[in-house]
């Protein structure tokens, strides 16, 4: 019997590769090397795979001669040993645990004349053993002619003084020969293109207010912003002019996003420029009219400013909501950029039509302070109570029909539920007038009377209210602290609901010191939390109470 893996079988199993060679000879080594010492590796693990040359080079997608080339560097290394040449033949040996101490092993009677020529070339210092196996690694890895070495030495040399550091010299090599820039007229090539270069970079990091000199780094950036972004030098070197501390890598970031909004010429870059500092200047204006401080503005102007003019905003009105969500306690960036969407959405969106929108809001909110007055209710509106107006307006109910309602929801333990379900019994029996309002009419003489007696000490207090909340919303922080109060009332009524004990217990907690802060601020101004509802005094019995909660001795047996 034969047993073995079918060749599916390996796409599903794993090749092991020694940490070694990742950590000490990945790095220094080209893509196409390490492919090709990989794919051998895995066919090492998996002999049932054809492993012919001619199918390892289709398979990688190369030129056989090339993968020949590729496992003879890993020869050198020590990591494989070529068996035979003709059928090709590779052995994987261990991975040596310290390069540092195992050097590619590097012909050096191959580089005889490399060696004369870079000792002449830097006569100030004597080049170590280590160097020159750096230098011969980088040729051997990227294929680098000797003769191109020496005048990429000699750039360098010209540019840095004869004893510059082999560091440098390493960098500006492996550079030319990641992109593929390895022969004697490539080299030439280049810096001669260089040079060219090499004066506009010396305006461009003046403008940027650099002092230093220019590198091959930033030959390769100006390139890349002349010849695949399209800019032309004196853009360029406008745009450094703009930033105010740069540095070449912040100027591509720069180049980056004009090239991203077209902005090309030195006239578009000074409109966008313009525009910027605009919106940033907006950013601040309303982060100021909400009251509140941002440290980074980039993001505020990303996240919100930007957007909100996207959609058509002007400045004024972006101004006016944010002044109107101060009033309301509503004074943060999400509470803002909330009510924008609503105004987006609902096509409010130049200065004109968000002052409608905010007075139909207050006239809105005028009827609905006077709807809780008559239920009972002692505080200011909120977002559900306009969703509730707007429902019952919504099923045809005149605002006379839902303050009738609002009387017989007085002193029940849920007014507005049972409002609800006043309303909808009423909307399921055709009832949208105050005449077919059932027992409504009372044509008792006394209870005339006390029906004028009671709007006639009702106007009085909400009169005398209203006078008191106008001083307190003079106070400064008094409007804000009222509209927090507002919204824990609702906080309150879902903490209950859902069973948070321990958020009903926080919010308990607030509520209670925001009204103690309240009432101290009141008390500045001679008034109480009670002096901003309508209160009444009946004048035969003396009793006192809130209007819309409170019915006095003299007339209890004969309301409704």
């Amino acid at each position: 019997m034969t047993c073995s893996y079918a060749k599916e079988f390996s796409s599903s199993a794993f090749t092991d590769v020694e940490n070694a060679f990742i950590c000490e000879y990945l790095p220094i080594s080209s893509g196409d090397t390490v492919r090709v010492y990989l794919y051998g590796l895995f066919l090492c693990q998996h002999p049932e795979r054809d492993q012919d040359i001619l199918e390892i080079a289709s398979t990688l997608k190369m030129e056989v001669d090339k993968v020949k080339d590729c496992f003879k560097y890993w020869e050198e290394f020590g990591l494989v040993s070529v068996l035979s040449e003709e059928p090709f033949s590779v052995q994987y040996l261990p991975v040596h645990t310290s390069f540092s101490s195992k050097p590619r092993k590097i012909k050096a009677e191959k580089y005889t004349e490399f060696t004369k020529g870079i000792q002449a070339l830097l006569p100030t210092r004597m080049i170590s053993t280590g160097e020159y196996t750096e230098y011969f690694s980088i040729m051997e890895t990227y294929g680098i002619k000797p003769e191109a070495m020496l005048m990429i030495v000699k750039y360098c040399a010209d540019r840095k003084g004869t004893d510059i550091g082999y560091r440098y010299v390493s960098k500006v090599a492996k550079d030319f020969g990641a992109r593929g820039i390895t022969t004697v007229e490539k080299v030439e090539k280049e810096l001669s293109s260089y040079i060219l270069r090499t004066g506009v970079i010396e305006k461009i990091l003046k403008a940027l207010s650099l002092k230093r000199q220019p590198e091959i780094e930033d030959s390769t950036l100006l390139k890349k912003w002349t010849q695949e972004l399209n800019f032309d030098t004196d853009s360029i070197i406008f745009a450094a002019s703009k930033l105010k501390k740069g540095s070449m890598a912040k100027l591509d970031e720069f180049i980056m996003e004009l090239y991203s909004l077209k902005s090309f010429s030195q006239q578009e870059i000074e409109e966008y420029m313009n525009k910027k500092q605009a919106i940033y200047e907006l950013a601040i204006k309303i982060n100021k009219a909400l009251s509140i401080y941002v440290e980074v503005m980039d993001t505020v102007v990303d996240t919100y400013t930007h957007k909100w003019l996207s959609y058509g905003f002007t400045d004024d009105a972006l101004l006016f909501i944010a002044s109107n969500c101060f009033k309301s306690g509503k004074n943060t960036l999400q509470d803002m950029d909330g009510l924008v969407e609503t105004l987006r959405q609902r096509g409010f969106i130049d200065l004109s039509s968000v002052g409608d929108y905010f007075e139909q809001e207050k006239k809105m909110d005028a009827f609905i302070s006077k709807l809780l007055i008559t239920a009972g209710i002692n505080r200011r509106p909120n977002p559900w109570d306009r969703e509730n107006l707007q429902m019952w307006k919504g099923w045809n109910f005149s605002e006379d029909m839902i303050l009738e309602a609002a009387k017989l929801a007085s002193g029940k333990s849920s007014p507005i539920a049972y409002m609800n379900g006043i309303l909808s019994n009423w909307k399921n029996k055709g009832v949208f007038s105050i005449e077919n309002v059932p027992d409504v009419k009372n044509s008792d003489d006394s209870q005339e009377s006390y029906n004028r007696e009671y709007e006639r000490r009702r106007s009085l207090a909400l009169s005398r209210a209203q006078k008191n909340m106008d001083k307190a919303n003079e106070i400064d922080g008094f409007t804000a602290i009222l509209g927090r109060l507002s919204g824990i009332e609702k906080d309150l009524a879902f903490a209950e609901i859902s069973g948070d004990q321990t958020n009903l217990k926080n919010l308990e907690k607030e509520q209670a010191e925001l009204n103690a802060t309240a009432e101290k601020l009141l008390r500045t101004i001679n008034l109480t939390m009670r002096d901003l509802s309508p209160r009444f005094a009946c004048e035969k019995c003396s009793d006192t109470g809130y209007v819309g909660t409170h019915r006095c001795d003299c007339f209890n047996n004969k309301v409704q």
